[in-house]
């Protein structure tokens, strides 16, 4: 067991080694995807997905069921 401990711990400190070398600057490849991804939000900043109106939809249907659920509770408390 001791030996699987050490061998897990040279393994972390390894891959958190790797980790810390890498450093922040770009290549020219992120630089162009930066580039496309300010391009493509610049071109359809408000623009909705059919996910996005579809989750709309779903906290509206369940805001409605609240409410009515409210309404009824209401009601019978009458």
């Amino acid at each position: 067991m001791r030996t699987f401990g050490k061998a897990a711990l040279a393994a972390i400190f390894a891959s958190s080694a790797l980790l810390a070398a890498c450093d922040a600057n770009d290549g020219p490849v992120e630089d162009a995807g930066e580039k496309v991804d300010k391009a493509v939000e610049s071109i359809t900043p408000d623009s909705k997905g059919p996910m996005e109106e579809m989750g709309e939809d779903m906290d509206n249907a369940y805001d409605n069921a609240k409410d009515s659920a409210e309404d009824m509770k209401d009601a019978a408390e009458q």
